[in-house]
């Protein structure tokens, strides 16, 4: 170890942590019970192994029902360990041999058998409130239970409290309120005893659960945090840099990496996460899931360093893994029932891998040149087994085996007076394994970790404190990374399968000319060069390679054969891939096998430009990798949500892919019914099968519901998938499933005639739009709007997307756009032999009797449309909520307009002129577009609204619906081409207006044109009909709004109507030149009407 290891302020980043407990390392007094005096005497044997820092889990007075987790006083040691001057003589002596010493400091419980909790039991007592009380067991609903094989509830009812008291743990550790300012200063006065006495470093054992917080789960709140933070500034003022604290957070990577803070809160936690992917990655054979893992937990502050471990006095946790991976980890670790425990693993190192020493030797190596600072848990190094058949955790607590003398030389007590018997069965009987023979044994395990621990040491500040680069190699079953620090690098390359390698490393621009000199023999290997550099390890090996310059040594030349070349796969009429297993090896990063899904990934930019919903069709995708995927069903075929990111020129989208497989004698009509939804043939074990998209089997839809019926949050590697909804979803039957393809950019069904569920296809960070409205209206009581009754949201760290959402189902008889076409027609058929009066009124006055007569339901949905949406128009601008509430109009916002519709202007004539050949038609005259432009200029001037509000965004009558006689407003996501914070951006209400305008003009000269054939004599009254509708639809529009704060003035108002018409029409123009160019006529109909001089009168 570094000399300066006990003046460093940072010395944990170069420390090499040995996990203990006092009780099971040696008993010097000979009472069953290992002892601060046996541990004081083990010392040299600790040095010797290389170890530079001893953690010591509890030692303190306790009634010992959770290995002393349950603690019945802070300040005394319990005395079969000892007394506090034993201990200080151990410290003293394990600093006098350069040892760091780190204790724990359990934060979040006492025992039951606490004096305070003794005293809290009385409602009178000062300190009843010291800790979480109820009345009820209603509170903290949805937190989640952590001892699920022991506790039901993490409530406990007191008889003499006569009420319930909290615990996240056992039943007998209730929790401390660190709402209650005096327990916070209490465990800084314990904090600060032991750190007075000299330890170097606090284990703040369970840190997430300090907080109780109402609809949360009880974890990670900030009050925490912030808790933590304070510790660590106690400490810092208190004693000045090096003192650690060294957090237990079982989390999620995004939930861990805020204690560290700002570098001002824990200076070390453990990386959960990492364990279970270095056991997945070895038994798969596949660096995937370690990968995966390493990628999340990289980004820590400078000052901070990850404490990593193989295992430790608990079961091997399996809560921060997917529901895939923990069946998996189960099955090929602990397929024996009596080894799961809670949510894990109770098994040692050398057990969890067979005994196979190549194994336990690659993932110890693994453990010390991975990025953080090693946990060694006691025993390991000599490959000690474990006990099934103790009860809780104490398979993994048995006492040390130093040699095959009685008790395993631990202690010299009767058999019956240990605290727990030694292991004295089987293989790992102390007969076979301990520490007298493996000392003797050079070839030994223990003298293998000897060897790796002084070759670490020797680099220990590149191992501590350096860098960490992945390298991509082609070979799945090779991880290979580089530490570097100061210029001095380690290479590491692994094979984690059973079977020999051979494996090429990629050209390195800074690794040309290096030579790699293996650690352990110091030979050095041929040189870095030009082309891609060849390895062969043999099965479960690994090198440690340090990179020195060419010019310092002379390497042998090398012969590098060419790089593997990926296979590509083929397949007709579909591409067809091998699946070895489920749908999560092809899905499921962790969890893919070889290239399988990289090999997905190849096939899906050409899929993607044949869905009607992929928005970028036509922009040239460039590479869609699967970001995440999500299990909603297991059986009888599996259903995944996959997210997709979607890269093409000018930035990266992600988009929503549910998928599921059907064998294929089960797939006969699906191809002929849905030919864009196949995906590719798989071929597995089982058959061959087709994987596709699920959104087009009612099963997806009913899968779904029961998420949001269950509520069930759902963890994948990458996040939480939330399903809420209200009450009236908990019983609802989806007896029926009705897909709908009227949706464009989302997918859509009707669910048992009752819901209304949408999928968002492209998904943007942020609140959404139409979830946000919805809620809103349905809270505000507007009727003429679906109610919301759920959302799936995907929780990503700090940022979420909405996925879907769940609305009530209205008993439609037709879409606005169909309904007012049918009118358009029955209304030129009735007047199809008759003569246009010659004297038309204008449109202030009311409406003739010859066009009421026969036009009477087209001009009805004009009136009402226009009262429907001055009513959404006046409840939005009672909204009182931070993202819906109106805002202020400012003198920027009309010459911004202004500004935009000018550009548009510029860009809609420019295309007008490149195809004016091919147009029908005649278009604008220059000195129109000039008038327009002058108009524009001056209305810059004009007064605005008052306010601003949230608007429809996408208003027309497609977003119409009729159902038994009423009309309703649909689909407040917004236009699916402007980006989410446009979608939600406050705007005048007559650009909702300005929409449903157009839109009733496009549906009357459209009927003309196709159900009439654009029919000369019919013309004047299709635009008398679109006149007369337009002035209806404003009249009662602004009758109903009134003097609205969101209207401008009345002199004003046709001026701002008319830009938003006239931007519209721009938008129509530039639509149909792109999409369908013999339709460029309608629109420019529309406009030619804008541009003449009475549309822009100023009055």
């Amino acid at each position: 170890m570094s000399s300066d290891f006990l003046t460093d302020p940072t010395w944990y980043k170069d420390a090499v942590i040995y996990e203990l407990h006092v009780r099971s390392f040696f008993d010097a007094n000979d009472d069953g019970y290992g002892d601060f005096e046996g541990l004081r005497r083990k010392l040299p044997y600790l040095a010797s192994l290389g170890i530079n820092t001893l953690w010591l889990l509890p030692f303190l007075e306790s009634p010992l029902r959770d290995d002393g987790y349950d603690i019945a006083d802070y300040f005394k040691i319990l005395p079969v360990h000892g007394s506090l001057d034993d201990f200080r003589a151990f410290l003293d002596e394990a600093h006098a041999h350069g040892m760091r010493v780190i204790t724990e400091l359990v934060l979040n419980h006492t025992s039951d058998q606490h004096p305070w909790f003794q005293e809290a039991r009385d409602p009178a007592s000062p300190r009843h409130d010291w800790y979480v009380w109820s009345d009820t067991t209603e509170r903290y609903a949805d937190t989640r239970i952590i001892f699920t094989d022991t506790e039901v509830s993490n409530w406990t009812w007191d008889r003499k409290a006569q009420k319930y008291y909290w615990h996240r743990f056992f039943s007998h550790q209730p929790d401390l309120n660190y709402d209650n300012p005096e327990v916070r200063q209490a465990m800084k006065e314990v904090m600060f005893f032991w750190l007075d006495l000299g330890v170097d470093g606090l284990r703040l054992d369970a840190v997430p659960y300090l907080y109780e917080r109402e609809g949360t789960n009880c974890e990670n709140l900030p009050e925490t945090i912030a808790y933590i933070k304070e510790l660590r500034a106690a400490i810092e003022a208190r004693y000045g840099p090096g003192k650690i604290l060294l957090a237990e957070a079982n989390q999620w990577p995004e939930d861990t990496l805020p204690y560290f803070g700002d570098g001002d809160g824990v200076q070390m936690a453990f990386n959960f996460p990492i364990m279970p992917r270095m056991y997945m990655a070895l038994r798969r054979e596949n660096r995937r899931p370690l990968v995966e893992m390493l990628e999340l937990t990289r980004d820590i502050p400078e000052d901070a360093q990850w404490a990593i471990f193989l295992r430790n006095h608990d079961e091997l946790t399996l809560e921060m893994v997917t529901d895939e991976e923990r069946d998996y980890l189960y099955h090929e670790y602990a397929n024996d029932p009596r080894f799961r425990i809670n949510v894990g693993i109770r098994r040692r190192l050398a057990p969890l891998l067979g005994g196979e020493r190549k194994r336990i030797e690659l993932m110890t190596a693994l453990l010390l040149s991975l990025k953080g600072s090693p946990v060694l848990y006691y025993g390991d190094e000599i490959a000690m087994g474990d006990d099934p058949f103790l009860g809780d955790r104490n398979g993994v607590r048995t006492p040390m085996q130093w040699s095959a003398d009685r008790n395993g030389g631990f202690s010299r007590a009767p058999h019956h007076r240990l605290f727990l018997p030694p292991i004295a069965r089987g293989p790992y009987s102390y007969e076979f394994v301990n520490v007298e023979d493996a000392e003797r044994d050079p070839h030994s395990l223990l003298n293998f970790t000897k060897r790796l621990l002084a070759l670490r040491r020797q680099h220990v500040r590149v191992f501590g404190r350096g860098s960490f680069t992945l390298i991509p190699v082609d070979n799945q079953s090779v991880l290979a990374f580089l530490r570097e620090y100061e210029g001095r690098r380690i290479l590491v390359v692994a094979n984690l399968s059973r079977f020999a390698q051979s494996v090429h490393l990629p050209v390195l621009d800074a690794l040309q000319g290096l030579v790699p000199v293996e650690l352990f023999s110091q030979a050095p290997f041929p040189v870095l060069g030009e082309t891609p550099y060849h390895l062969l390890l043999g099965p479960h090996n690994f090198f440690w390679f340090a990179l020195k310059p060419e010019d310092e040594i002379d390497p042998p030349a090398a012969t590098r054969p060419e790089p593997v070349r990926i296979r590509a796969h083929r397949g007709t009429p579909l591409p067809e891939l091998p699946l070895e297993a489920g749908l999560e090896n092809l899905l499921v990063r962790t969890m893919a096998r070889q290239d399988a899904m990289e090999s997905l990934e190849r096939l899906l930019p050409a899929y993607l430009e044949q869905q009607r919903w992929f928005g970028a069709k036509g922009l040239g995708v460039e590479r869609v990798e699967i970001a995440d995927a999500v299990r909603l069903r297991a059986r009888p075929h599996p259903i995944y949500l996959t997210l997709l990111d979607v890269t093409r020129p000018g930035g990266t989208d992600r988009y929503v892919l549910p998928l599921t497989l059907a064998p294929d004698a089960e797939t006969a009509g699906l191809l002929d019914r849905h030919p864009h939804a196949a995906v590719a043939w798989v071929t597995t074990p089982d058959g061959r099968a087709l994987l596709y998209d699920a959104t087009i089997d009612p099963a997806f839809w009913t899968t779904l519901l029961t998420w949001w019926q269950e509520g069930r949050h759902s963890r994948s590697l990458k996040g939480l998938y939330v399903p809420e909804a209200d009450a009236s979803v908990a019983t609802a039957p989806a007896d029926a499933v009705r897909l709908l393809s009227g949706e464009q950019s989302n997918s859509a069904a009707v669910l048992g005639e009752r819901f209304f569920a949408k999928l968002y296809r492209r998904l943007e960070r942020g609140p959404n739009p139409e979830a946000e409205m919805l809620e809103y209206l349905t809270e505000a009581g507007f009727a003429f709007s679906p109610r919301l009754h759920g959302t799936v949201t995907f929780r990503e760290g700090e940022h979420a997307y909405a996925l879907a959402v769940l609305q009530q189902a209205l008993p439609m008889d037709e879409d606005g756009w169909t309904y007012a076409q049918e009118m358009t027609r029955r209304f030129l058929e009735r007047i199809a032999d008759t003569r246009l009066p010659e004297t038309r009124p204008d449109t202030s006055g009311a409406v003739p009797v010859w066009l009421d007569d026969v036009a009477a339901e087209m001009l009805s949905l004009a009136r009402i449309l226009g009262i429907r949406t001055a009513e959404l128009h006046l409840a939005l601008a009672r909204a009182d909520t931070p993202a819906l509430r109106p805002v202020a109009c400012t003198a920027d916002d009309l010459p911004t307009l202004v500004q935009r519709v000018q550009a548009e202007a510029d860009e809609t004539r420019r295309l007008l002129d490149e195809r004016a050949a091919d147009l029908p038609g005649v278009l604008p005259p220059d000195a129109r577009w000039a008038d327009a432009l002058a108009f524009l200029d001056g209305l810059t001037t004009r007064r605005p609204p008052g306010v601003k509000i949230r608007v429809h965004g996408d208003y027309h009558l497609g977003q119409i619906a009729r159902a038994q006689g009423e009309f309703y407003i649909l689909d407040f996501e917004g236009e699916p081409a402007r980006s989410l914070h446009e979608r939600r951006r406050h705007d005048h209400a007559l650009r909702d207006v300005a929409g449903m305008l157009r839109s009733l003009e496009y549906a009357a000269l459209a009927t003309w044109q196709e159900r009439f054939d654009g029919t000369p004599a019919l013309e004047p009254w299709t635009n008398e009909l679109v006149r007369w509708s337009m002035a209806l639809f404003l009249e009662a529009y602004f009758d109903t709004a009134e003097e609205a704060p969101f209207l401008p003035p009345p002199p004003d108002r046709k001026a701002l109507l008319w830009i938003y018409l006239f931007s519209k029409a721009l938008y129509e123009i530039r639509y149909e030149l792109s999409h369908r160019p013999d339709w460029t006529w309608l629109p420019l109909r529309g406009l030619d009407r804008l541009l003449k001089t009475e549309a822009m009168d100023p009055a």
